[in-house]
């Protein structure tokens, strides 16, 4: 990894920065800028982009960023990922909270102080300008709670990670 500009930071380099967990996995392209914490397992997937230059992004145990996924923030308003958290491809997530157990479906769109309420699941494509309660599905544009989830739903939520 090699230091492209100041706080930026790229696989290759020789110390991985504070904060980031050693068992945690960041493919070779993917961009890590600012203040990124990364807990144990977590997995940071080809081209994404985790921008904490100007606020933190907190990434829980067992969570994963997949490809082409952008993550940044306001000042003072932080990106919050919880444990065993899947954002799929290409989702954007600026400065929100998503609690444990959720899954962001590819290409949604999760804005400025909105949280995504534990085990709940946000549709492919998403646009959410509101917060989701737990346990909740949410999607559309602007995305809208179509159901909570089964029993059944919510016990494989937090398996998705292993899928990655």
């Amino acid at each position: 990894m090699e230091a492209v500009a100041k706080g930026v930071w790229k696989v290759g380099l020789e110390q991985q920065p504070r904060g980031i967990d050693q068992a945690a996995f960041i493919a070779a392209n993917a961009t890590l800028i600012g203040d990124v914490q990364l807990a144990e397992a977590v997995s940071i997937w080809y081209g994404a982009i985790l921008r904490g230059d100007l606020s933190p992004i907190v990434i829980g145990h067992r969570s994963n960023i997949q490809d082409g996924a952008i993550l940044h923030g306001d000042p003072g308003q932080p990106t919050l990922i919880g444990e065993e958290v899947t954002i799929g491809h290409r989702a954007v997530i600026h400065s929100a909270h998503i609690e444990g157990g959720c899954l962001i479906g590819i290409g949604a769109i999760i804005l400025s102080g909105v949280t995504i309420g534990a085990g709940s699941m946000v549709g492919a494509g998403a646009v959410v300008t509101r917060s989701v309660p737990p346990h909740s599905l949410a999607a559309g544009i602007p995305a809208k709670v179509i159901r909570t989830l089964t029993e059944e739903e919510h016990a494989s939520n937090p398996q998705n990670p292993e899928l990655c």
